[in-house]
């Protein structure tokens, strides 16, 4: 905002003196116009000083905010997720800058990344469909069959979650794990980073991508939707990460918010782009360990900017 409010006020300082100096010029003002042009360029001038005083002020704000969080209440996550293993899901497109920050705060919280899953567009490109559909079918198990009802990417997302994760810690990588690992990857449909797991997790974080420009209908995002609530069925628990961007119309966040029945187990935070933010990724997914789900962060987020538990003062 201040940004825009600068650019226009220069621009109308600009035409003001032009338009003034010209009229000025040729009528009976002439000998005063100099003089006002002058006086009207000061004033000008002093509303930029103004603003950019007021810009640097923010910025530094907004930096002396993150710095505290950072720094004064870095221990507060510490040892929230002993013993947890967890997936990170990227979605495609999503910043690597921003996966890269939340695994930092997931490890410093004790948690134990056993691998990035880098999901493809062909995944959700619905020319694909053809492609997941049968399988998903050929890769499913005896351990974790399909509910009658669920969508192909409801299943997907069961599947990769077999593959990479179970509901109890402990689990091992087994022979069904490889063949679903091995189908998903061979299928160009996503990627892992390491390539080879040995254990499996139980919690999932999947960091979503801003919203492409022009912002695609909230329907459009109906199949990851899907396939985020069939992580969530098979495994211990998924929290799904983003920016502001991606709560708003147009963002993972707003469609996953909007589904009354995928919020119940699933659970989002909108500010993980910031200290604070991660934090409250690291207390969502403890939440979720213990079989509950919240929507927080700052974009109309439900439950608030954070769990009840680390709540000093309800919202």
């Amino acid at each position: 905002m201040i940004d825009f409010r600068y650019h226009i006020v220069s621009i109308v300082a600009i035409f003001f003196a032009l338009g003034a100096g010209v009229v000025l010029g040729a009528g009976p003002l002439k000998g005063t116009g100099s003089e006002l042009v002058q006086s009207q360029a000061e004033k000008d001038r002093q509303q930029l000083a103004d603003a950019r005083a007021e810009l640097v002020q923010v910025k530094a704000l907004d930096k002396y905010r993150d710095d505290y969080v950072a720094k004064v209440t870095a221990g507060l996550t510490d040892g929230k997720l002993d013993g947890k293993r967890i997936v990170v899901v990227t979605m495609p497109g999503a910043d690597g800058d921003l996966t890269n920050g939340l695994q930092d705060e997931l490890e410093q919280a004790g948690g134990q990344v056993t691998t990035r899953v880098a999901l493809d567009a062909k995944l959700f490109d619905p020319g694909q469909r053809q492609l997941v559909e049968p399988l998903v079918t050929d890769l499913v198990t005896a351990d974790n069959p399909f509910p009658p009802d669920s969508t192909t990417y409801e299943r997907a997302g069961l599947i990769l979650a077999r593959g990479v994760a179970a509901k109890e810690e402990g689990m091992p990588a087994d022979a069904d794990s490889t063949k679903i690992i091995s189908g998903l990857t061979g299928a160009k449909l996503l990627s892992l980073k390491p390539a080879q797991i040995k254990d499996r997790a139980s919690l999932i974080v999947v960091v979503a991508a801003k919203p492409p420009t022009p912002a695609p209908d909230n329907s459009s995002y109906s199949d990851a939707v899907d396939f985020i609530t069939g992580l969530d069925q098979a495994s211990g628990g998924v929290v799904v990460a983003g920016t502001p961007e991606t709560a708003q119309n147009g963002g993972l966040l707003k469609a996953l918010r909007s589904d009354s029945e995928a919020t119940k187990i699933v659970s989002s935070v909108d500010v993980a782009d910031i200290p604070s933010g991660r934090m409250t990724v690291v207390f969502a997914l403890a939440e979720q360990a213990t079989g509950k789900a919240g929507q927080y962060g700052a974009m109309d987020a439900k439950n608030g900017v954070a769990p009840p538990a680390v709540q000093t003062k309800d919202n």
